[in-house]
């Protein structure tokens, strides 16, 4: 009886977790497109820095590639507009960037950027995007 129990609760607990993940998924896709893999967006100046957005979906990042003037200051705003998947968190090595993401807006300063190819990805390496610097 007390096994019956416990296979009972287990599976209440995995219906929820699966429950709100599907209503999450369903909200996020609702309220914006798919991300298109091959998007690519220039930047915005703005205050002396050079503004590129980046949306931070559950089904990735978009656009896939965003070029950015090299030598002026810049800021990536990694807007996302849900929490729950891997996306919320970014990682570059080669831009010093480890950062988990709130809903909204995620400003990350970067200087001093020489031309080239930089990558970032999601914390589980599944998604990811370029920022080509020229």
């Amino acid at each position: 009886m007390g096994s019956a129990i416990t296979l009972f609760v287990g599976i209440v607990i995995v219906g929820v977790m699966l429950l709100f993940q599907y209503q999450g998924n369903v909200s996020s896709a609702s309220q914006s497109q798919s991300v298109q893999p091959e998007s690519q967006t220039t930047s915005k100046e703005n205050d002396g820095y050079q503004i590129a957005t980046v949306d931070v979906k559950s089904n990735g990042y978009g656009p896939n590639n965003i070029e950015v003037k090299a030598g002026v200051p810049t800021k990536i705003d990694f807007k996302t507009t849900s929490g729950i998947s891997c996306t919320k968190h970014v990682v570059s090595n080669e831009l010093g960037i480890d950062v988990d993401l709130k809903k909204g807006d995620n400003f990350i300063a970067l200087k001093d950027l020489k031309p080239g190819t930089y990558k970032y990805h999601c914390g589980m390496y599944m998604y990811g995007g370029t920022i080509t610097v020229k």
